[in-house]
C-alpha cells in the first residue's frame, strides 16, 4: 500500500502518477516495467518516489488494486437467488459483465493479463492474497446460497469445491486473456460460453450424476 502521504497528494497528482504507472506496467508487464521509467514520465525523482511508495511492487501493487476494484464495479450485486435457475442466471450475468468491462478497456485487459502472470511472484504474493480474499469470501457466501436452492453439489466438501472453483477461475481468466491477445473479441466471447459451462459442470456436479451411456449392441 502507498504511504499515508500520497494521500494527501492532490488528486489530480494522485491520478497522472497512477495514470502513468498503469500506462507502463500495462505494457510491458510487472517484470518488464521500469520503476525509473515511472518515476521519469511522473516527473518526481528517485528520492521522492520512495517518500511515497515502498518501491515498484508497491506501486504496481496499488494500481492493481485500483484495477480490480474498477472492474468489480461493472458487476451486479449479488442477491440470495430464488432457485437454481435464479442462481446460474446471476452468476452468468456477472461473469459476462466482468467480460463486458475487459472488451471494453484494453488498458485494464492488459493490466489483468499481467496480474495473472504476476501471481506466482513471490514479490507480489502478499498484495496477491489482499486482492484474493474479498473474492474468496464472495465466492463461498454465493457457493453456500447455491446449496440452500440446489444449485450446487453437496457430494464434495465445501473447501474442495472453494478451492477447485477459485483455481478453475484463476486458470481460465489467463486462458480467456490469452484468446483475446491471439483471437480478439469474438473469440473471447466464444470462449466466455465454454468457461461458464465448466463453471457449472464443476459446481452443480451434472457430469458427476448423469449415468454412463449404454453401449450400443
Amino acid at each position: 500500500m502507498p504511504h499515508p502521504r500520497f494521500d494527501r497528494l492532490a488528486p489530480e497528482r494522485r491520478r497522472a502518477i497512477l495514470e502513468v504507472a498503469a500506462e507502463e506496467f500495462a505494457e510491458h508487464g510487472f517484470d518488464g516495467a521500469s520503476y525509473n521509467r515511472i518515476i521519469e514520465r511522473a516527473g518526481f525523482s528517485k528520492g521522492t518516489a520512495y517518500y511515497y511508495f515502498e518501491g515498484k511492487e508497491d506501486l504496481y501493487a496499488t494500481v492493481i488494486g485500483l484495477t480490480v476494484e474498477g472492474l468489480l464495479g461493472q458487476v451486479g450485486k449479488w442477491t440470495p437467488p430464488r432457485d437454481a435457475e435464479d442462481f446460474w442466471r446471476q452468476f452468468r450475468s456477472i461473469y459476462l459483465a466482468l467480460l463486458d468491462f475487459i472488451l471494453g478497456d484494453e488498458r485494464s485487459a492488459r493490466l489483468l493479463h499481467g496480474m495473472s502472470q504476476a501471481r506466482m511472484n513471490p514479490k507480489l504474493q502478499s498484495a496477491w492474497l489482499r486482492f484474493e480474499a474479498p473474492l474468496t469470501a464472495w465466492l463461498q457466501r454465493v457457493l453456500a446460497e447455491g446449496r440452500t436452492v440446489g444449485a450446487v453439489r453437496t457430494d464434495l466438501p465445501e473447501d474442495l469445491l472453494l478451492v477447485a472453483m477459485m483455481g478453475l477461475g484463476q486458470a481460465t481468466d489467463f486462458w480467456m486473456l490469452e484468446q483475446w491477445e491471439r483471437h480478439g473479441a469474438p473469440a473471447l466471447r466464444r470462449s466466455a460460453e465454454q468457461v461458464l459451462s465448466l463453471f457449472e459442470e464443476l459446481a452443480a456436479g451434472r457430469r458427476a450424476h448423469k449415468a454412463p451411456p449404454t453401449r450400443k449392441r
